[in-house]
């Protein structure tokens, strides 16, 4: 599954530990209240709890992202597991194999199980007995076919002359092309889903796009491209690709990218994590901004007509979301993974304000005024959690 290490997200592997400490260092920002609720722990020793999904009987399932495996989660905070897959094989990027996304409905969890090796990308349901089916047709299949941001230009775009021949000349050193001006690739990194009534909905991180699989016939299409990332680049986003360079081997130590690159424009991929429709019938999502998602706080939540396609924007400055939720009055949970802290935004507002800090969290949910979330992605020892604290919410319905 060949990525550009700048436009592979952390979420587009199932490795994301191994993602140099400089990027995950920076201390949460602002916004804290004055008393900030501190979360209650409801299960712990959990392994890149990358995504959560809340049962039908109080229960809770997680994706251990470094075991690959689908957890459940009883009312005790006992761990069990619902499903596993087999190691696969190591790359550049991560093991060929992963276990993502996760919801729970009608009494059964769905999740998405990819193997870039073996070439399938796919939507598992298991229900309350145990009982596995395969239930969307193959996300690698759909972007081999459609490519939905072929068409986007993405990377420092417009180079000319010696600055553009300087770039070149790097990504020769490196082997492989890194940030030189390329249309959106042919990728797929099937990343969370949603699961309603009428429709399944998925956030494909390496498409950079949303959408839809019908729950009869499994057949999978593309509703929206979720816009790129446009910047000028600054000493952050230099020294984001310098930290980057210091870590490849091929490159003599100290090399560092052109210095023609800084003021030049930089297109990032969207990178779309999470997905989840609220009572208005608007689906909301979170992007990561790839690398610059990373560094600086330049993430969004989108809200997208499940129709028409049509995008709107909810709040802008999230540092790294990964996961979203919406309460039944419409208030927005982030989690921003990259920025230290679940993310509250009230209905009506576009700003996003912290509920509580917390280390490398991964996922939100909530139900009624608690807010369950995934902390500790990054845990050198594994040491993943799930938390709750309370929020009380205005006009809840």
């Amino acid at each position: 599954m060949p990525k550009s290490p700048l436009r592979a997200s952390a979420i587009a592997a199932a490795s994301c530990l191994a993602l140099s400490a400089t990027l995950i260092a920076a201390p949460a920002q602002a916004h804290r209240s004055p008393e900030p609720p501190v979360p209650s722990t409801v299960a712990e020793g959990l392994a890149g709890p990358l995504a959560l999904g809340l049962g039908d009987r109080h229960e809770l399932f997680v994706t251990q992202a470094f075991l690959g495996n689908l957890s459940k989660i009883d009312r005790r905070g006992r761990v069990s597991t619902v499903a596993q897959m087999p190691p696969g094989e190591p790359t550049p990027e991560g093991s060929s194999n992963e276990i993502s996304g996760v919801d729970v409905s009608g009494g059964s969890t769905f999740h998405i199980e990819t193997d870039y090796l073996a070439g399938f990308s796919h939507i598992v349901k298991t229900s309350a007995r145990g009982k596995r089916s395969v239930v969307s047709r193959d996300f690698l299949a759909h972007e081999a076919k459609t490519n939905a941001d072929g068409r986007v230009k993405y990377g420092f775009v417009g180079l000319k002359g010696q600055c553009a021949s300087d770039l070149a000349a790097l990504e020769n050193q490196i082997g492989q092309h890194l940030v030189s001006e390329s249309r959106g690739e042919n990728f797929s990194h099937a990343y969370q889903l949603d699961v309603t009534r009428h429709a399944t909905y998925v956030a494909d991180a390496g498409a950079n796009a949303l959408l839809k699989v019908s729950p009869k016939s499994g057949k999978i299409s593309t509703i929206a491209v979720l816009p790129p990332v446009k910047v000028t680049a600054g000493p952050e986003l230099m020294g984001a690709l310098n930290t980057v360079l210091a870590g490849m081997p091929q490159l003599p130590e100290g090399t560092t990218a052109p210095d023609c690159l800084l003021g030049k424009t930089f297109v990032g991929e969207p990178v779309p994590t999470d997905v989840e429709m609220g009572r208005d019938g608007q689906l909301y999502v979170t992007t990561l901004a790839g690398i610059l998602g990373e560094s600086l706080p330049l993430s969004h939540v989108y809200k997208v007509d499940p129709r028409h396609g049509k995008i709107r924007t909810v709040a802008t400055g999230l540092h790294g979301t990964t996961g979203v939720a919406v309460a039944s009055n419409g208030t927005v949970f982030a989690a921003e993974m990259f920025g230290g802290k679940v993310s509250v935004i009230k209905k009506g507002s576009q700003k996003a304000t912290t509920l509580f800090t917390a280390d490398s969290p991964g996922d939100v949910e909530v139900k009624g005024n608690t807010v369950y979330a995934t902390t500790g992605v990054f845990d050198p020892e594994g040491n993943g959690k799930v938390v709750t604290v309370e929020y009380q919410q205005r006009g809840r319905r």
